[in-house]
C-alpha cells in the first residue's frame, strides 16, 4: 500500500493524537511498518513516497524521519523501531528481558550524546532521556496488546544499525531506534559514518538545536489519514498527548472505580 507523506498529513495525524507541533525546530518522526518507495533518496522534499509493510523482526522494515514544519519538508530514511529478532528470541528465556519495544507516542526529549559511551562501538547519537512507555514479550516473538507494559529509561536511543540496506538481515537493536547504516567509533577504526545513517545524524548534528521531539507511529497511521481525506478522523490518545481530551480522559479515570 503506497501514499503520499506531506506535511498536511502529518500535522493531521499531530491534531488527531493531540500532539503539539515545534514549529520553528526539527522533529524525528519513526513509522512502524513503513519505508520510502526510493530508500536511497534522503533529500529533504514537500512530498515522500512511502509504503505500507508489515514488520518481521528480521529486515529493517521502518521509516525514520526529520520534519521541519516551518518549511513543510520531509526527509526520509529506512531502519527498524522495533528490536531485532536475535534478541527477542533470547530476551524470552529471560521472562522479556534484555529486548523491548518502544510504544508509539510523542517522546519530547531525544538529546544529542553519545550512544554506548565507554565502548568500542560509541557514537554521536540521540539519547532518550526520560522513562517511557515500553512492551517485553516473554510468550513470542512479537508485540502486541497481550504483552506487558513497563514505565521505564531502558536508553532505547536513535543510532546507527549496523546494516548495509533494507534487505539486511540483522540490524542491531535491542528495543533502540536505528537507521541503516554505519558509524563512526572506535570499533571501525574511526572510518567515516555510512548510509543514511550518516545524512540522518549530519543533518541534525549541523543545527543549534540539541534537543528533538520525536513522534513514533504505525506506518498504518498515516495511511489511515491518508485515506480519510477530509472526512473527520476520530482523536486517539497516546504517551505525550497534551490538551482537553487528556484532561477529560484523567478526570474519568480519577472517578471510575476499578
Amino acid at each position: 500500500m503506497s501514499i503520499i507523506l506531506t506535511d498536511k498529513i502529518l500535522r493531521r495525524i499531530c491534531t488527531v493524537n493531540s500532539f503539539s507541533i515545534p514549529q520553528d525546530e526539527m522533529v524525528f518522526l519513526g513509522f512502524r511498518g513503513m519505508l520510502p518507495v526510493n530508500p536511497e533518496d534522503h533529500t529533504f522534499r514537500t512530498e515522500q513516497n512511502v509504503e505500507v509493510i508489515d514488520v518481521n523482526y528480521i529486515n529493517p522494515r521502518c521509516t525514520l524521519g526529520q520534519w521541519l514544519p516551518a518549511k513543510k519538508a520531509i526527509a526520509l530514511f529506512p531502519g527498524s523501531t522495533v528490536p531485532h529478532m536475535t534478541y527477542v528470541k533470547e530476551s524470552i528465556l529471560k521472562n522479556g528481558y534484555g529486548a523491548n519495544q518502544l510504544m508509539t507516542g510523542y517522546y519530547s526529549d531525544y538529546r544529542k550524546g553519545i550512544h554506548k559511551p565507554g565502548t568500542p562501538t560509541a557514537h554521536d547519537a540521540f539519547r532518550q532521556i526520560d522513562s517511557h512507555p515500553i512492551r517485553r514479550s516473554s510468550d513470542d516473538n512479537d508485540y502486541d496488546n497481550d504483552d506487558p507494559v513497563e514505565f521505564m529509561n531502558p536508553y532505547d536511543n536513535i543510532h546507527a544499525g549496523w546494516c548495509m540496506g533494507v534487505n539486511a538481515t540483522y540490524y542491531s537493536s535491542k528495543g533502540c531506534q536505528v537507521l541503516v547504516g554505519y558509524p563512526q567509533c572506535k570499533k571501525r577504526e574511526n572510518k567515516p559514518a555510512t548510509g543514511p545513517w550518516k545524512v540522518f545524524k549530519k543533518n541534525a548534528y549541523d543545527l543549534k538545536q540539541f534537543s528533538f521531539v520525536y513522534i513514533l507511529l504505525d506506518g498504518r497511521e498515516a495511511s489511515r489519514i491518508d485515506s480519510a481525506g477530509s472526512s473527520t478522523v476520530p482523536a486517539r490518545l497516546r504517551f505525550g498527548s497534551k490538551g482537553d481530551l487528556v484532561g477529560k480522559l484523567q478526570s474519568a479515570l480519577k472517578t471510575k472505580v476499578f
